[in-house]
């Protein structure tokens, strides 16, 4: 009954383990195909390496169906599981923008690799970037649009934000189209008036960074005209999240770390910071990220080796669960897409009317040239670029420049950060060096959850 299927190359297994509830020695083994983790037997898994489905019993082979541990025959997985990538995106129903109403930024971070100007989206380039969003919401019928506010620093062009907002917000409702936007903002000027005007255009949710506490951040994070900002920015966090408004309205924040050599040892300290504050109970998240090299600034100079960087951020997730923190998920679920380099119609749009197909290009030096950009908002419908570096991301992943047809991740990651890729450098999520690691600790949360329930109903 079972002949018609093979075991799926898209797997990752754990090291034997031998939970209390179930003595037998086990695994947990993560189908990347579907994002699904299970906990089966070691002879089960044996009998799947070896081929023996035979010896495995229906119930347990309807599940490993079922998940895609086992899957029908092919010539080539990898090339199946793309085209099915594509195809869903064929078929998405959200338009993903992001729009970077201002070039200026208060902070001159030593990992940015922006160059910032006093510069801010005029009224008459918004309103074509506002015509050509509708047009194409319309033109593919869209049924949501999603809006990601960055920078810069995006609340310096807050103007410009609400007069944004406040057309699309309008013209979607007219046209019956979802709305809603998030912001990576710096948090400097996130204060609660700021944060109420920006709610009042459906910005519900926000990035901010703190890398490490007190001086450790201010380093790393320094204000430009001097001094430091981590108190300032805790200060306006704390205030926001206290807010009746923002649990009212189901706002968020993330809070990212951007870790490197000089501020690893911080971090903990600041989960313990925050938790303290009472943020862990407020919708705040956590976000640990290496810093990268960004557009040739060799910012990653400094970064931990990707290895320990691995290790550590299993031990601040630990910690941080401990103190109250939650994550939406410990494992990556199955994706169609890396980022939004390679959906349709995702583009990013700058303060000078620049259109890019990646949010880390415009106002980096680096990416300046017509090969990185899709085209300009004033003449965008006689000259586009189609293909604008990393818009043919899934075409030129067959060709060599990745090892993602090889890895067992793909599924979950796409490939992970194109940009990296064609700058010949890693574009691997971190995830991919503890994922064993996140087995472990996504089955001890399952058991938690699972115990606790049973608690409470008993």
């Amino acid at each position: 009954m079972h002949t018609e299927y093979v075991l799926s190359r898209y797997l990752v297994a754990s090291d034997v383990i031998s939970p209390d509830h179930h003595p037998a020695p086990s695994r947990l083994l993560f189908a990347s195909r579907t994002g699904k983790s299970l906990l089966i037997k070691e002879k089960v898994y044996q009998h799947l390496l070896a081929g023996e489905f035979h010896l495995i019993d229906e119930a347990t082979l309807d599940q490993l169906q079922t998940d895609e541990v086992l899957v029908p025959p092919t010539a080539d997985e990898f090339l199946d599981l793309l085209e099915q990538n594509k195809q869903e995106l064929r078929e998405i129903s959200t338009l993903s923008l992001t729009l970077q109403p201002t070039a200026n930024c208060q902070l001159g971070c030593v990992y940015c690799g922006q160059q910032h100007v006093k510069k801010n989206l005029e009224d008459d380039t918004a309103d074509l970037i506002i015509a050509r969003v509708m047009d194409t919401l319309q033109r593919k019928r869209y049924k949501k649009l999603s809006i990601s506010w960055y920078g810069g620093e995006p609340i310096l062009a807050v103007k410009q934000i609400e007069h944004v907002s406040g057309r699309l917000i309008e013209q979607c409702e007219q046209a019956g189209i979802g709305y809603s936007a998030s912001m990576i903002t710096n948090g400097l000027s996130l204060k609660p008036d700021i944060y109420l005007r920006l709610q009042k255009h459906q910005i519900g949710h926000f990035q901010i960074t703190l890398d490490g506490i007190g001086q450790t951040h201010d380093l790393m994070r320094p204000i430009k005209a001097g001094g430091g900002s981590f108190d300032i920015i805790l200060r306006n966090l704390l205030d926001v999240t206290s807010m009746p408004e923002f649990a009212a309205h189901g706002s968020g924040v993330t809070v990212r770390v951007n870790i490197n050599r000089q501020n690893h040892h911080k971090v903990v300290e600041l989960i313990d910071l925050l938790a303290d504050q009472g943020l862990a109970k407020l919708n705040v998240a956590l976000d640990f990220h290496p810093v990268v090299d960004w557009g040739g600034n060799h910012a990653d100079r400094d970064s931990l080796a990707a290895a320990d960087f691995a290790t550590l951020e299993i031990d601040w997730m630990l910690h941080a669960i401990r103190r109250g923190f939650k994550f939406n998920r410990i494992l990556p679920g199955r994706t169609n897409a890396p980022c939004m380099v390679v959906m349709p119609d995702a583009e990013v749009y700058d303060a000078y009317g620049n259109i890019y197909p990646c949010y880390e290009f415009p106002y980096t030096p680096k990416y300046d040239s017509p090969k990185y950009k899709i085209g300009h908002i004033r003449n965008i419908d006689q000259v586009r670029n189609d293909k604008a570096v990393t818009r043919e991301w899934y075409t030129d992943i067959q060709t060599g420049i990745s090892p993602c047809p090889r890895c067992p991740l793909f599924p979950v990651c796409g490939g992970g950060c194109a940009k990296h890729w064609y700058n010949g450098e890693t574009g691997c999520p971190t995830f991919k060096l503890n994922l064993q690691e996140r087995l472990v600790l996504d089955y001890w949360m399952r058991r938690r959850k699972r115990s606790a329930q049973a608690a409470t109903v008993g």
